[in-house]
């Protein structure tokens, strides 16, 4: 199958479960007030045969967590690709990559973050505990010990953790950081920020009341779809806003307090063979320049590559899908 098939097949829009076609689901949605109420009401909607088929539950730390993986089955000898989302994100959001590794018969694993989607919630978010739950999860679905780690936004600083901790125990062939924040995020450690997110962990529910009756009152106005889609069709919109209103509050605020630096000079980071970074140039949550600093931290890698694509922003893989899984095509090609 030529490149071009595959992403398009890869980014295809897939019938929901509901068995309304997503031409029938974003009309009938933009008939219906209170969207981010009923969009509730039938969560069939926004799944299809691909998650049905791969997703699964399991425990970690005897916390349930939701994983999509194909490791049950033999994959050959080439690495496995884990997937790690940024804040208030969930796995589907990569559900073109991990088609596009389904299609090939490559071994991929991605999870819902422990807060988000639908895992579990955990008391404490510190950053360096996730990377280990991740890593866990990776022990639990396979004994395999190469590697692919993609992150995207947030997440890209948990990839780091995890090299940083678990290099060792592994064989990281390639890291792909998807619209990557800040190398390093002191704002979240000053005095006002920790004040702040110290008083909104005590009462969540004032970010709650804000983000409900203020925010994802205006639907796919709202700023969770607005500053991270540009040019995407309205029924991923309505999928990942399917997702936002389900996020609690409590969860970002605590991510946001747990956030730890990453150690940029350890060995583990040089050691990294490949890396590569692919970011929207209209990203107004992780801008270019960002994006930019985040690469040049990576500066001891010994192959990197810096990947901008046009007419983009933050939810890479929703607003451009044809691109990214054209460049991630690149990226298994390092690997077959």
């Amino acid at each position: 199958m030529d490149r071009k098939r595959l992403a398009s097949d890869a980014c295809k829009l897939l019938k929901p479960m509901s068995r309304f076609s997503t031409d029938e689901i974003v009309l009938k949605y933009a008939e219906l007030g209170d969207l981010n109420r009923q969009i509730l009401r039938n969560p069939r909607d926004f799944t299809n045969e691909f998650w049905v088929k791969f997703e699964k539950y399991g425990y970690v730390e005897e916390k349930r967590l939701r994983v999509c993986q194909n490791l049950t089955e033999q994959h050959g000898n080439g690495p496995v690709f884990v997937f790690i989302h940024g804040l208030g994100g969930n796995m589907t959001q990569f559900e073109p990559l991990l088609r596009l590794l389904a299609e090939l018969n490559e071994g991929f694993l991605a999870l819902d973050l422990p807060g988000f989607g639908y895992s579990d919630e955990m008391t404490e978010y510190d950053i360096a505990t996730v990377a280990g739950i991740v890593e866990k999860t990776v022990q639990i679905h396979t004994q395999r010990k190469k590697l692919v780690l993609v992150g995207h936004s947030l997440g890209c600083h948990i990839v780091m953790h995890f090299i940083s901790e678990f290099a060792s125990n592994y064989d990281i062939r390639d890291a792909v950081f998807l619209s990557p924040a800040a190398p390093d995020l002191p704002q979240l450690k000053s005095l006002m920020a920790s004040i702040g997110l110290w008083v909104l962990a005590k009462v969540p529910v004032l970010f709650d009341w804000y983000r409900t009756y203020f925010d994802q009152k205006k639907g796919l106005e709202s700023s969770g779809i607005k500053k991270f889609h540009h040019k995407s069709d309205t029924y991923r919109k309505l999928w990942q806003f399917f997702y936002n209103v389900q996020i609690k509050s409590r969860s970002i605020i605590q991510y946001l307090r747990g956030w730890t630096p990453i150690n940029w000079s350890s060995d583990t980071v040089a050691g990294l063979a490949s890396a590569v970074v692919i970011t929207g140039k209209l990203d107004p949550i992780t801008p270019l320049s960002t994006a930019k600093s985040f690469y040049a931290a990576l500066d001891p890698v010994r192959r990197k590559d810096f990947i901008e694509i046009e007419e983009c922003s933050h939810n890479i893989c929703f607003d451009s899908p044809n691109q990214i899984v054209s460049h991630f095509l690149d990226v298994i090609d390092r690997h077959g």
